[in-house]
């Protein structure tokens, strides 16, 4: 598991729910659009799975994508399949465009067979979130010749990715396979993918050996993810790391031990989370990524200091540095990022005092300094934090009075201050007993 609280890719998702709702908003406009054939070929499909409402992930799905529900139940004859759930029609042509059966709880095999095949028009596919009952996915998906979106995640398909996966269309943006279980296959093959891809989705993938670390120079390539489970080693680009990418998400891997200075050259990237086994320190050049707001370097082996560069990324909300060996002070400049509503420095070796600059990051509702070698007193404009909700200190060297100003944290919910060297009464109006 990675530090961060939940993973989820927000672009990718965003971008397939707009697509969806577009076109369906669209469909809707006109009367009675959906072919005899099509309508056909959709209720023999809905044919081939039952409805089990264990086979939908309720928390997951409302997270990701919707509360699951059968949006099958919809699909009756005699209604225009166009206003169907989690159905989209071109509203010219009538053809079916794009399906979204997320977390629609259908349980069943796939079949190799299945009519959804005869779908000839189909631009986006969605079938994250059910139970396909450790299935195979079906090489006849390379049938979809006119397919952008492809999402099979989290729906227990087994096995092989079929080959023909790999002469999907050149128009394919978005591949979606996490969750799938790809023991099995060569991480050379995701090489012959297309060039025009925006998202690749390989987390929790069960992967082994080595990525090719080419992938990094697809052209179009904005959002990466990757987690092998301690068997997959990818190595980041030393030099020329010139790309598109905009979320970056490589955990419980390799990714050659050192980050290298070159991560500095991707401009446009706006979430980084990297744990996978990294050493030494930091780099500077970090500190060019003006565009990121959320930043997990957590659960490696980092060391040095915190670079003051960090001071730089001024549109972060998020900075996760936890579970590392970080030494030396926090650096004042980390008051400069103003729109923090999250900093997690915890089980480091960060030591001298708290610094007083950290009063100014008004956002903040998280603040995690435990697990350190902190000493001196507990700043009193802490309580200037009036957004804090959860506060964490406990286990460092702090001493000296804890400071009445913590009771202006009205909307303070977590506070942790144990195993410390702090003298005289709790404050009476912390609100605690003595």
């Amino acid at each position: 598991m990675l530090c961060t609280p939940l993973y989820l890719p927000f672009f990718f998702l965003c971008l397939k729910a707009a697509f969806s709702s577009s076109i369906h908003a669209s469909s809707l406009s006109a009367a009675h659009l959906c072919s005899h054939e099509e309508a056909l070929a959709l209720l023999q499909f809905k044919t081939s799975f039952s409805i089990n409402f264990i086979a939908s992930n309720p928390d997951l799905c409302e997270h990701y994508y919707t509360k699951p529900y059968s949006k099958t139940e919809s699909w009756k004859e005699g209604i225009d399949c166009c206003s169907w759930d989690g159905v989209s029609c071109d509203n010219v042509i009538g053809h079916v465009i794009a399906l979204d059966l997320s977390c629609s709880l259908l349980f069943g095999t796939f079949p190799s067979n299945s009519t959804l095949f005869l779908l000839k028009n189909l631009q986006s596919l969605n079938l994250a979130f059910n139970d396909f009952r450790l299935s195979k996915i079906p090489p006849e998906i390379s049938q979809f010749t006119r397919l952008k979106h492809l999402d099979v995640s989290s729906s227990r398909f087994l096995g092989q990715v079929p080959a023909e996966i790999a002469h999907l269309p050149n128009e394919v943006r978005e591949l979606d396979l996490r969750g799938v279980n790809m023991t099995s296959v060569n991480p050379r093959f995701f090489m012959n993918l297309s060039s025009s891809l925006t998202t690749l989705d390989l987390f929790n993938s069960g992967l082994r050996g080595n990525f090719p670390n080419s992938i990094f120079h697809f052209p179009n390539l904005k959002n990466f993810y990757l987690s092998g489970e301690q068997n997959l080693t990818i190595d980041l680009p030393s030099s020329n790391w010139s790309s598109p990418l905009q979320r970056l998400y490589l955990g419980d891997m390799d990714c050659g031990r050192r980050l290298p200075e070159s991560i500095g050259d991707l401009k446009s990237l706006q979430y980084l989370c990297l744990s996978c086994n990294l050493e030494v320190s930091i780099p500077a050049s970090i500190g060019k990524l003006r565009q990121l707001t959320s930043l997990y370097l957590c659960r490696n082996n980092l060391s040095g200091e915190i670079p003051s560069s960090l001071a730089n990324l001024t549109q972060l909300s998020d900075l996760d540095l936890s579970n590392n060996q970080f030494s030396g002070p926090i650096p004042a400049s980390i008051g400069n990022l103003r729109q923090l509503t999250r900093l997690a420095l915890y089980s480091n070796n960060l030591s001298r005092e708290i610094p007083s600059s950290l009063a100014n990051l008004t956002q903040l509702s998280d603040l995690d300094l435990s697990h350190n070698q902190f000493s001196g007193l507990i700043p009193a404009s802490i309580g200037n934090l009036r957004q804090l909700t959860r506060l964490a200190l406990y286990s460092n060297n702090l001493s000296g009075e804890i400071p009445s100003s913590l009771a202006n944290l009205s909307q303070l919910t977590f506070l942790h201050l144990s195993n410390n060297q702090f003298s005289g009464p709790i404050p009476a109006s912390i609100g605690f007993p003595n």
